[in-house]
């Protein structure tokens, strides 16, 4: 009866502080904003949430994000384009994709999570911080900073990023 009362107590615990530990976890979000870096972009290198990892989908799109921030980080207009759909390849010449990134360095890169919208179509939620010289920056934010949140649409298998709609990006000074 003893052995019993203790096993009970155990298993108790454990639930309590298994419990304690989802609510903890619920406490923080999926996107939750890391510490920026002092100066600088911060890490180039793709951080992927255990929530996107875990999708079925996780691994592609980890690997066409990677590469396509990669290409801009190293002004390779060849290597961006193998990542992106014909559509979007369109909206910009070579020379205006050169200048559009010529200083432009994107690092803190987060994979916070995807969604399927359809079949064959995904969006990703992605957080990034570019540098650039002030004059390079978009219309409108000329500044050496800017904090990223896009909703980034990928369609087929493997994933190719497409055109973004409307009010997919917030983005402002940091």
């Amino acid at each position: 009866m003893t052995l019993v009362v203790v096993l009970l107590v155990l298993v108790g615990a454990l639930i309590g502080v298994a419990g304690l530990r989802l609510a903890q976890m619920r406490a923080v979000p999926l996107a939750a904003p890391r510490a920026l870096p002092g100066i600088g972009p911060g890490s180039t290198s793709l951080e992927v949430s255990s929530d996107a990892w875990s999708y079925s989908s996780g691994p592609a799109v980890q690997d066409v994000l990677t590469r396509y921030f990669d290409a801009i980080n190293t002004k390779n207009y060849p290597s961006w384009l193998a990542t992106v759909t014909p559509a979007r390849a369109a909206a910009q010449t070579p020379e205006q994709w050169q200048k559009g990134y010529a200083s432009t360095v994107d690092g803190t890169i987060r994979l916070s999570r995807i969604d399927e919208i359809a079949p064959g179509r995904l969006v990703a939620l992605v957080s990034y911080l570019s540098t650039q010289r002030p004059e390079d920056a978009p219309q409108g934010l000329q500044t050496a900073r800017i904090c990223w949140r896009e909703a980034i649409p990928l369609v087929g298998d493997p994933p190719l990023i497409d055109v973004g709609r409307s009010g997919s990006i917030l983005r402002g000074a940091c």
